[in-house]
């Protein structure tokens, strides 16, 4: 383990052999490091926060510290960050504000510089924040997702698989998976380049795809397009489509930006 002679190092704090800290880097209370990640100089990380193997914590990222919430009076909560994930500068991490609640990153996921996840967020995996890209407290952010740069979204809004969201974005309601999402938040397309790079199908895209235009591209209204979507869902992306549609919203689901003649989404991104 090589740490600078500057660092200060909570005694109850435990890393794995294999850590490497940096100059004047804080790891304050019951901190858990896992192997081989480096933490560059000024990172702060305090609370019960654990921190998974072979991340990267970039200058000035602050991990696990006080939610941002007045009504948080210093109880017991969690902040986790999975394998693989890098914070980039001054990211900022909260642990939850509920006692014995946790804000949960996942694995493989890129955090950059000044983007801030709130307290009770649940990130999956392989989830990408671009800079200055903002998350509320109790904020879900499915696997494969992508905020672009200055990306604010409101507290309790769920974001599905594989999104992506427009640069400085305002993100108020659920935004429904795969889908491509303007800066008013609303869902201009399918993301079809997206669902080929990571891996799926193409009957798989064709039938998300056809869902798609049930839900915005044939005048019906959005409950019925949905119980349409959730009694015919028989294709794997079809299906978790379905799930999200049905599952608790405390926000509400986000519809289709509307262009100025046809009135239409469009489905697809470009090529």
């Amino acid at each position: 383990m090589a740490i600078h002679r500057s660092a200060i190092i909570d005694a109850s704090a435990q890393l794995h052999d294999t850590v490497n800290v940096g100059p004047n880097c804080v790891i304050d209370g019951n901190v858990r490091i896992g192997p081989r990640c480096r933490l560059y100089q000024g990172v702060y990380v305090t609370g019960w926060t654990q921190i998974e193997a072979d991340c990267v914590l970039h200058p000035g990222a602050i991990v696990g510290h006080e939610p941002q919430d007045t009504k948080y009076g210093g109880e017991r909560s969690y902040c986790r960050v999975g394998r693989g994930t890098i914070l980039r500068e001054y990211v900022t991490v909260h642990r939850g504000t509920i006692p014995e609640s946790e804000t949960v990153i996942g694995e493989d996921c890129f955090l950059l510089a000044g983007s801030h996840v709130g307290h009770n967020c649940r990130v999956g995996n392989r989830v990408t924040l671009i800079n200055a890209a903002l998350l509320a407290g109790h904020v879900e952010v499915h696997d494969g997702a992508i905020l672009s740069g200055g990306a604010a979204v409101h507290q309790f809004v769920r974001i599905g698989q594989l999104v992506m969201v427009s640069g400085l974005a305002r993100v108020t309601m659920d935004l429904i998976p795969f889908s491509l999402v303007d800066p008013e938040g609303r869902v201009v397309g399918l993301n079809r380049v997206g669902l080929r790079r990571a891996g799926f199908p193409s009957d798989q895209i064709r039938d998300l795809r056809l869902a798609y235009r049930t839900l915005f591209g044939q005048g019906v209204p959005f409950r019925q397009a949905t119980e349409q979507i959730v009694e015919s869902a028989e294709s794997p992306l079809v299906r978790r489509l379905a799930d999200f549609l049905v599952a608790d919203s405390r926000r509400g689901i986000a519809g289709a930006a509307r262009d100025a003649v046809g009135g239409t989404c469009k489905t697809d991104n470009p090529e």
